[in-house]
């Protein structure tokens, strides 16, 4: 089960689903660096070699959508999307559901700094330890772009509505290997956030 360049294959799943209420409009449609966030993010999955890479959307799901036509991407729709990140995490593991991937990496859209050169960097942590994933470490905590081997589908796919891929790192954290990403922390959440990331670039 692994791709032509001999490393495992990986299945990507964007979380693009929520409201951002906090921001005012849709931030998964904000532009970053001559494209939106989303796109950005499918980009950093697709440069990573993730395949194939779900986009599960929710709010405004069709103008998110359109957005992605004719991108190499798969959308995964969660009508259920106001009752939390679990319900996104799950929608995209049904889409994958039957595919041959041997991990799957968990992205979230409003990380613009996550790079495909560290997920790169984290695909080969989680190929080349015994551990069942690799998750980023910042701001003194573990989440989210984080990578799950095969084992941990079924516990991904049964998420809690309300739970996060965190809820699922915390209750394996002896099997996790940690890999440190500072970038992660910016998360864009707020108009004042997406102000400090165009004045870093």
């Amino acid at each position: 089960m692994t791709n032509a360049a001999g490393q495992p294959r990986v299945a990507a799943i964007v979380l693009a689903a929520g409201a951002a209420t906090r921001m005012g409009r849709l931030k998964q449609l904000l532009p970053y660096c001559g494209r939106t966030f989303v796109e950005h993010s499918l980009r950093q999955a697709r440069e990573a070699g993730f395949d194939p890479v779900i986009v599960v959307v929710g709010a405004e799901a069709e103008t998110v959508s359109a957005a992605l036509a004719g991108k190499p991407v798969e959308i995964a729709c969660n009508a259920a999307w106001e009752s939390g990140m679990g319900s996104s995490i799950a929608a995209g593991m049904r889409r994958l559901e039957g595919r041959d991937a041997e991990a799957v990496a968990i992205l979230l859209a409003d990380q613009p700094l996550v790079t495909s050169v560290h997920l790169i960097a984290m695909a080969r942590l989680l190929a080349e330890t015994r551990v069942r994933a690799v998750a980023a470490e910042y701001n003194g905590t573990q989440g989210v772009p984080a990578l799950f081997k095969r084992e941990m589908f079924a516990l991904l796919a049964a998420l809690p509505p309300e739970a996060g891929a965190r809820h699922l790192l915390r209750g394996w954290r002896s099997e996790i290997a940690v890999f440190p990403l500072p970038e992660a922390a910016m998360d864009v959440d707020t108009p004042d956030d997406f102000e400090a990331l165009n004045a870093a670039w």
